[in-house]
């Protein structure tokens, strides 16, 4: 049984969070059943009276229910149904590949200008530790491809926006290929580690447009890689592809 870990003040919003983040990027999935209360305490370690109260919120959003004899269960919701379809559309074809560029584009500055609005000593730590763990792979001949999602998911959690966390879980999922081939060339692997030093440095100096400029010229950046992956793939790229960063691509006009 794993230990899940909260801090003290507003336990049960804390416990809402994680586990709305389970059921909504489908760690979680619909149908499933939750443990029983006083496992829940157990890993939390905290009182059944905060999971209680915690369920009672995930109930009133439509996310979980509670069946006689059948215990406490993830239900669909609006929320699920929207996240299943944008995984399905995500997935339909590689030469889909600047959709989920583009919406990454949209979403990801702004996660990173509300981070650094909104970031915790706590939030920024982890960050950092991502950070560190990215390089130290890297150093040692990998790609660090899981340490630099965990980056990104750390900066979003740092949001407190729940539905973006989500929509960036999808999002990397779909570019997950396209970033690892873009992480294996060590030129690829250093620049991802200076941009990302960049975003630590202006949201733990708790500047938004900093940071929100900072991941901006990330995602230039891999938008060049992921565009330059698909072609020597031999996939179809739209005509508006090119070698325009998705800045551009996307507001142009």
């Amino acid at each position: 049984m794993s230990t899940r870990f909260v801090t003290r003040s507003r336990i049960y919003e804390q416990i809402v969070l994680q586990l709305q983040q389970e059921i909504l990027s489908g760690q979680t999935p619909v149908g499933s059943r939750l443990p029983t209360e006083r496992e829940l305490a157990a890993q939390f370690k905290v009182s059944r009276a905060s999971i209680r109260e915690a369920f009672s919120v995930l109930q009133s959003r439509g996310l979980i229910e509670t069946r006689q004899g059948g215990g406490t269960v993830v239900r669909a919701s609006s929320d699920t149904n929207l996240l299943t379809s944008l995984t399905a559309h995500f997935a339909e074809n590689s030469a889909a590949l600047l959709n989920p560029l583009e919406v990454r584009y949209m979403f990801e500055p702004q996660t990173a200008y509300l981070a650094a609005e909104r970031a915790t000593d706590t939030e920024i730590g982890g960050i950092a530790d991502c950070l560190s763990r990215q390089e130290a792979v890297v150093a040692a001949g990998g790609t660090g491809i899981d340490e630099d999602t965990a980056f990104h998911f750390a900066i979003a959690r740092a949001s407190h926006n729940n539905l973006i966390l989500v929509i960036i879980h999808h999002i990397n999922d779909a570019l997950r290929e396209s970033r690892e081939w873009s992480l294996r060339a060590r030129t690829g692997a250093r620049r991802s580690i200076q941009h990302h030093h960049n975003i630590l440095a202006a949201i733990a100096g708790h500047d938004a447009l900093a940071a929100q400029t900072a991941m901006a010229a990330h995602l230039e950046d891999v938008q060049v890689m992921a565009v330059r992956w698909l072609r020597e793939r031999g996939g179809t790229l739209p005509p508006e592809a090119g070698d325009t960063p998705v800045s551009d691509a996307a507001y142009s006009g």
